[in-house]
């Protein structure tokens, strides 16, 4: 099974995360193959911008909640280092980079989003930021990239109270750069897709080198995941967050 569907338009790559069964949650599958397709589009002269999309819908449900907590911290570790390879391989691409959310954008998968120079939205998006409500705190470096697109306090308020964001409120902030109906979503995007496939390819590599080069507070956000992360996983909160959400019900927190 392709957990990563890769379709080339012209120099457009597409790439379609592309499991069904957990509405495309990233799990180490699904997070190697991206990296994988990713590392390739990255070192192709021919391929000028990529998309990032999900299959039937739903953009990406986040991490994978069912291999959560690893089996140590040292796994938790490793596990993090690879998410922010990917994250790091969107964020800091020579291409242009293009989200399309359609349905629930989870957790990672908000992250997946944050990482791209845009962002289009359907009018059925969701973006869900769960953190705090499992025990967790966010991760795939979107305490900077959320904080780039709508500002920090904002952002801030979003990751705190861990609530979702509708389409036109995820416009109004600046989380998503473009609502479009669902049936016109693919024609907007392959029009700006085509549109910055024709700027001058170093140009752009040039200019997505000085922006990453300016974007210290990345670092500063994965460092602070992997201090943290690997001892929230094994906290007794995480455990009753990932059970409430399994069982649909409001967590209990001990601080524990």
């Amino acid at each position: 099974m392709a957990f990563v569907v890769r379709e080339e338009r012209g120099q457009t790559l597409v790439l379609t995360l592309n499991d069904l069964r957990s509405r495309n949650a990233v799990g180490t599958s699904m997070r190697d193959d991206l990296i994988t397709a990713l590392e390739a589009a990255n070192a192709d002269a021919d391929i000028r911008v990529i998309v990032v999309k999900g299959a039937d819908n739903t953009f990406c449900s986040g991490g994978d909640l069912a291999a959560m907590p690893p089996s140590d911290k040292a796994e938790a570790v490793t596990r993090l280092e690879r998410v922010e390879m990917m994250i790091r391989l969107l964020a800091e691409s020579s291409k242009a980079t293009i989200a399309v959310v359609d349905g629930s954008a989870v957790g990672l998968g908000a992250s997946l989003a944050c990482a791209c120079d845009y962002v289009f939205v359907t009018e059925e998006a969701r973006f869900i930021f769960p953190f705090t409500r499992l025990g967790l705190m966010p991760d795939g470096g979107i305490v900077h990239t959320l904080a780039a697109r709508t500002g920090h306090v904002k952002a801030r308020q979003v990751l705190l109270e861990g609530r979702t964001i509708a389409a036109q409120e995820a416009l109004r902030i600046g989380l998503a750069d473009v609502v479009v109906a669902r049936g016109d979503i693919n024609g907007a995007v392959f029009e700006k897709a085509d549109l910055l496939a024709e700027r001058a390819p170093l140009a752009i590599s040039a200019l997505k080198s000085a922006c990453a080069d300016g974007l210290t507070d990345l670092d500063h956000a994965f460092s602070a995941e992997q201090r943290a992360q690997p001892v929230l996983y094994f906290s007794d909160d995480f455990a009753e967050g990932k059970a409430a959400s399994t069982e649909r019900r409001a967590p209990v927190f001990t601080a524990s």
